[in-house]
């Protein structure tokens, strides 16, 4: 695997990377995908310059070896070829291991899941160095996914595919993995959080975190609370950023001056990135300001690769979002 790269100011790269893959957006350009592939390339060694050009001949390989109407023949196959890049793999490759794999989800009885599928199976080709991956990686993700439906049937869906792949290669049984992501879930709800499909992606990516549940919960309830004291509200849309900064070992006050701080920069940039992107995109920089490479390394990258798939799964929704607003707008001004 490559060595974690972790640059010495993360919001100057990031702004850097933005603004090179944003030079040839044109006029009908995704500027939330672009940003999102800059956040996921941050830890990529290189001049931005370079590492925004590679990123855009891999997302064209992408789009190529995809074809039209393939789940990456979208933007966020600009995201993708980040993680490609930062991970030594190939369009190619990855593309036939999709194919291949598909076809094993389906043998195992798996629902289909877009995007999210083509996101687990990339952790699970990362996770054995690029090697096809094999039936037994599959048959476990199956089961952890089945823990997962056994205490929340009506929320556990293909939007889970990435952790369950993330959690594939966790040494802890199939039960002790679901008991604790329960418990996590559990004990923020206790704290006032809403339960729902956010606050499980909460409890799924704080389940790579050390310590108790309840420890982990009053970590992230203080957070929530030291924003509230800086005028700034936590809703479910934020639950996944706050649970990546609960991985942090500092002081609240010290997360959230970080966070704003990024905040301010991140709204300057153009187009306008909007109040939700603004806080996702400030949260995933705090977090790398703030990580300490140590003996947990593999936590850190852990976090970082679901951070990463979350990138994805945000871009995602953002451009569902837009559309939505524009068919809206389309409609009322066809009635007028």
């Amino acid at each position: 695997m490559p060595e974690f790269f972790l640059p010495p100011d993360p919001v100057d790269r990031f702004i850097k990377l933005y603004e090179a893959l944003n030079e040839k957006r044109g006029f009908f350009g995704d500027a939330n995908s672009l940003r999102f592939t800059a956040m996921s390339a941050v830890t990529c060694p290189g001049a931005p310059r370079d590492i925004a050009q590679r990123c855009r001949s891999i997302a064209d390989e992408i789009k190529q070896e995809s074809g039209w109407f393939g789940s990456l023949s979208s933007p966020l196959r600009f995201i993708v070829s980040a993680l490609l890049l930062l991970n030594g793999d190939t369009a190619k490759g990855f593309i036939q291991e999709i194919d291949r794999v598909n076809t094993v989800f389906r043998k195992h009885n798996l629902r289909r899941g877009g995007i999210y599928e083509t996101m687990a199976i990339l952790i699970l080709r990362l996770q054995h160095e690029l090697k096809p991956i094999p039936d037994s990686s599959v048959s476990r993700f199956q089961d952890i996914y089945e823990e997962m439906k056994h205490y929340h049937w009506w929320l556990t869906g293909p939007d889970d595919f990435p952790a369950c792949a993330i959690l594939v290669g966790r040494d802890e049984s199939v039960k002790s993995i679901g008991l604790r992501i329960e418990n996590i879930y559990q004990a923020l709800s206790k704290k006032g959080f809403s339960t729902g499909d956010p606050l499980q992606t909460a409890a799924n990516l704080m389940y790579l975190a050390n310590g108790r549940p309840e420890a982990l919960a009053d970590r992230y309830a203080k957070l929530a609370r030291e924003f509230k004291s800086s005028g700034v509200s936590i809703w479910q849309s934020d639950y996944d950023e706050l649970a990546i900064l609960s991985f942090l070992d500092h002081q609240p006050t010290r997360v959230v001056e970080y966070t704003l701080k990024n905040r301010e920069r991140m709204e300057q940039l153009r187009p306008d990135p909007g109040r939700l992107l603004t806080f996702n995109l400030a949260a995933g920089l705090a977090f790398l300001e703030l990580v300490q490479i140590d003996s947990n390394l593999r936590t850190i990258t852990d976090a970082k690769a679901l951070m990463d798939m979350q990138a994805i799964i945000n871009a995602q929704q953002a451009a569902a979002a837009a559309a939505a607003t524009s068919a809206a707008v389309a409609a009322t001004a066809s009635s007028n």
